[in-house]
């Protein structure tokens, strides 16, 4: 089966689960948004699908206090069939500094299982040009990316899809330091 984006389903919340098990997980949201933990999520399945599928307008709550709104965003999940790959959390638009100066336009995370055996990177090269469909669809043909500057595989990821480093950041709202990149959409 070829690799795609699509919405959370519970026929892919097995795999989901399983790569919740695997170790350190983020799912690139913000704000704490779906982070519940695997017993959490079944024991209510339907509620949690509902919950990171709805894309109304949300509150992120920095650590340091500091409020934004992601207005318009979507969680999508990287798949292989029913085989959970990642997800990818695409923010549309929302408080500038919340996409400008802290989380971009994209959020990606791989399934622990999967990172450092090359396939995380094929898996999120794909997902990223599969993402800026949906960004060219609204009139967005530049999006803002940031990692950890500790983060070099996340950095050469964003850089071999052409990120261009613009700043660095000391302290992203109470998150650490962050290097923020552009990159243009074909």
């Amino acid at each position: 089966m070829p690799i795609e984006l699509v919405r959370p389903s519970k026929s892919i919340l097995p795999s989901y689960l399983e790569a919740l098990r695997e170790g350190d997980f983020c799912n690139m949201a913000l704000g704490a948004f779906a982070d519940e933990s695997a017993e959490e999520i079944a024991n209510d399945p339907d509620e949690y699908i509902r919950k990171i599928s709805d894309e109304s307008a949300r509150k992120v709550v920095m650590p340091d206090g500091s409020e934004f709104t992601v207005a318009e965003h979507s969680l999508l999940w990287l798949v292989d069939g029913d085989r959970y790959l990642g997800s990818v959390s695409l923010r549309f638009s929302g408080d500038r500094e919340v996409i400008e100066e802290f989380g971009g336009h994209i959020g990606l995370a791989i399934r622990p299982g999967l990172l450092n055996i090359g396939y995380g990177v094929k898996a999120a090269s794909l997902a990223w040009k599969l993402a800026g469909a949906y960004f060219k669809e609204r009139g967005i043909n530049q999006i803002y990316v940031s990692c950890n500057p500790q983060n070099s595989a996340s950095r050469r990821l964003i850089e071999h899809n052409g990120g261009r480093l613009i700043r660095e950041i000391r302290d992203a709202f109470g998150t650490g330091a962050s290097l923020i990149f552009v990159i243009d959409l074909q």
